[in-house]
């Protein structure tokens, strides 16, 4: 295919394959610093604003001047520019930079994946789908309310630690030699050669836990170093040692010259360095003779893979092009294994995640079945094919099949001194399945051993992960509060470390949780954090549950115009078309439309299910309301009777208050007494259901019945519903607006004034003359 470069000098930029060249030498440059460079070329005929170029590259604004002035000056001394001369980049003083060579735009032949040069720890964060974790682990994608969509990205072997030295691994529980290898740092050797960076990076951790030690994930070192890193610099080193416990920090260089290739380990310690070298043919012999030496310094053994030089190098080529977010290259290499390769277990794990990360299930499960069941196999890739069967079973929705596939990954790991961050995710898969069967209990007590096992690997990000999970739970069984807070852990920890698309979706949870909480103006901060990442991100399933809860928050808020346009904007989509059509229920009642709001829900009765978050209990809940505002119904006799009915409700948490509630506002319309059974039921239900949203709503619905009733027992009644209701009427328009008719009706002029002044705080766009 053809994409343009950009020539100054004798430096060849080409954005579409993320290289710089120098006359034939690739210029090895920090992902950061070499997404500035690009935006800051293609931008050359106007000066870019400092928050602008920070946006594009970080993808966020809290980006210190510090840490873009050093990103800038790698920029700058890649092309052979500096702060002093500024002939290429100049500085636009109180505002920005300015790209100020003379640049020819060419068109160019851009190689195919196989050849490509990859220049880079990264891809832009506008082309990674998943920021590319590596580890065996489930990704969790987005919540809504309660648990539900997860995606999964399954992984491969690492080399075990069941050939550990016992006094290393002695040392790392006492949480001692903790160990962060860097990239590689390539020199010389054919455009082909671009894989060694992160495979064998990968490689030298892998081996180095397989001594015993603790070592951190590459995805977590990528995440930490892909801006601007200089071990050599104390500085950087202090913040590595602070971000990740790691008391040797290990930056390799590899070396094609004279037909052999030469890799020394320099080795960060105690505030010095240490250097170990090694020749060999080919850079992964090297890397593991240069390893030994820096493992016999620490009086541990690092022996060499056991498997062929062939499949070490194909199985590293696979972890190079997924650790860059390469998928286009990890097919490739996947689809062309050759045959006498095929058979290699680590090999044929890894084809079969990438076959899941294709979409290719029943692929990824031929490839992954027989290696489960083949007792001659060690237990460590035997255990990683048992946990992609699970990946592959919950993307199916067949929660049993996961439970029992992870099962068998743990018991396969308890039997040898397994890798913690291998035997962390295949806990943390089962408390998924777990939790989704509703079994909240068990998925919290796996979750509870899936973050000791990522804390013990120092995978931070891993152990964040597993915190989304459990509070996925958390809020599933009404424990809101807990749910809230562990989603803020998540947050810090995916902040910190730039994992967007975890972000993106620990925000979403926290967003549901905050709604349900009726903390308004919080769900509308963080759905607003949420949506300003998923702009950045690939994931149409996150993206659509994102879309979702902002304009459930914007229509909480009153926001009911610019709910409207996110609704427009993402509800054309076939797949979301159905959720958000029962969101713009909601808005039509908030609109003072109870018809409109019926036709939709009766519309959706029609196309029958098939949206796994769209509830009937939800449709109950709107066509109840409804009826408050000029609804039918009959809708809600016959959503109310599919609820009823409905054999796949087990674990809908909202349908029993639904059920009471829906009863109730028939009751109420029909003027039968039974109302205030219901009612008092639904508010029973909403107690046991722990969300103080499911309560405020109950309670509204009550109150509007029993000022109705313009008699002594109903004003008894509506006080103790007001009761229930006061704690949140400053903050819930709801809540106000109930509180603001009760004090009218008793004639409390001062309380009524506070209370509609609330109301009218919180009002948005909402009519208070409206029926409640």
């Amino acid at each position: 295919m053809t994409s343009h470069e950009y020539r100054f000098g004798d430096y060849r930029l080409a954005p579409a394959a993320r290289e710089l060249w120098y006359g034939e030498q690739l210029v090895a440059l920090p992902p950061k610093s070499l997404d500035c460079l690009i935006w800051l070329v293609e931008h050359r005929e106007r000066a870019v604003g400092r928050d602008e170029l920070i946006s594009a590259v970080w993808g966020r604004v809290d980006v210190s001047d510090d840490v873009l002035a050093q990103t800038l000056l790698r920029a700058r001394r890649a092309v052979g520019d500096t702060g002093n001369e500024q002939r290429a980049i100049r500085t636009v003083p109180r505002f920005g930079y300015r790209w100020v060579l003379a640049v020819e735009e060419v068109g160019a032949s851009v190689a195919p994946a196989a050849e490509a040069t990859v220049a880079s720890a990264v891809v832009p964060p506008a082309a990674a789908p998943e920021r590319a974790r590596v580890g065996a682990r489930v990704l969790v994608a987005v919540a809504v309310v309660v648990f539900a969509a997860v995606v999964f990205a399954f992984a491969w072997s690492r080399r075990g630690a069941s050939d550990a030295a016992p006094s290393a691994v002695a040392n790392v529980a006492r949480g001692e030699r903790v160990v962060m290898v860097l990239p590689v740092d390539v020199r010389g050797g054919d455009r082909g050669a671009a894989w060694v960076r992160l495979g064998a990076m990968d490689f030298l951790a892998a081996n180095l836990r397989g001594a015993g030690l603790k070592v951190l994930p590459s995805e977590q070192t990528l995440l930490l170093a892909s801006g601007n890193f200089d071990p050599a610099d104390a500085g950087t080193l202090h913040r590595l040692e602070l971000s990740t416990g790691a008391r040797y920090i290990v930056a390799p260089q590899a070396t094609w010259a004279d037909d052999a290739w030469a890799v020394v380990l320099d080795v960060y310690h105690d505030g010095g360095v240490l250097s170990y070298e090694a020749r060999a043919d080919n850079p992964l012999d090297a890397s593991s003779l240069a390893l030994a030496r820096f493992a016999a310094a620490l009086g541990v053994t690092a022996t060499p893979a056991a498997r062929s030089g062939a499949a070490t190098e194909l199985v590293q080529r696979m972890d190079a092009a997924l650790l860059a977010g390469d998928l286009e290259e990890a097919h490739r290499l996947a689809d062309t294994t050759p045959a006498n390769l095929a058979g290699d277990p680590a090999v044929r794990v890894r084809t079969g995640q990438i076959a899941f990360r294709a979409g290719r299930l029943d692929e990824a499960t031929a490839l992954l079945q027989p290696l489960a069941d083949d007792a001659a196999v060690a237990a460590d890739p035997r255990a990683q094919a048992q946990m992609g069967l699970g990946a592959v079973a919950v993307r199916r929705g067949d929660f049993d099949a996961a439970e029992r596939a992870y099962s068998a990954a743990i018991t396969m790991l308890a039997n040898v001194a397994a890798n913690a961050d291998l035997l962390g995710s295949a806990y943390s898969g089962r408390g998924v399945a777990h939790g989704a069967r509703g079994h909240a209990d068990a998925a919290l007590a796996d979750f509870a051993r899936a973050r000791v096992e990522f804390e013990r690997a120092g995978d931070r990000t891993g152990a964040a992960t597993v915190e989304v999970n459990a509070a996925l739970v958390e809020g599933g069984r009404g424990r809101y509060d807990q749910a809230d807070a562990a989603f803020d852990r998540a947050i810090a920890t995916f902040n910190r470390f730039d994992v967007r698309d975890n972000l993106a979706a620990a925000l979403l949870g926290k967003a549901n949780a905050q709604l349900a909480l009726l903390d308004d103006a919080g769900a509308l901060a963080s759905s607003e954090r949420a949506v300003n990442l998923a702009a950045q991100l690939e994931n149409p399933l996150l993206k659509r549950r994102v879309a979702a809860v902002r304009a459930s928050a914007l229509i909480t808020a009153g926001a009911l115009a610019a709910a409207e346009r996110v609704l427009d904007e993402n509800g054309g989509a076939a797949a979301g078309d159905r959720e958000f059509e029962q969101l713009r229920a909601t808005l039509a009642f908030e609109r003072g439309d109870g018809a409109q709001a019926s036709a939709r829900v009766a519309s959706l009765l029609d196309r029958g299910r098939g949206d796994a978050d769209l509830t009937l209990s939800n449709l109950v809940l709107v066509a109840a309301e409804a009826l408050r505002r000029g609804g039918d119904t009959a809708t809600l006799e016959r959503v109310l009777h599919a609820l009823q009915t409905d054999a796949d409700a087990s674990g809908d948490r909202d349908r029993a208050f639904a059920l009471e509630l829906g009863a109730a506002a028939l009751a109420v319309a029909h003027g039968s007494v039974d109302a205030a059974t219901h009612f008092d039921a639904a508010l029973v239900a909403a107690d046991r259901r722990g969300s103080p949203e499911a309560v405020a709503r109950v309670a509204v619905a009550a109150l509007a019945w029993r000022l109705q009733q313009a008699d002594r027992a109903g004003l008894d009644a509506a006080a103790t519903l007001v009761g229930r209701l006061v704690a949140w009427d400053e903050r819930d328009y709801r809540c106000a607006r109930a509180a603001a008719a009760y004090y009218r009706a008793i004639g409390d002029g001062a309380a009524a004034t506070a209370a509609e002044a609330a109301q009218r705080r919180l009002a948005g766009e909402r009519d208070p003359r409206l029926p409640l």
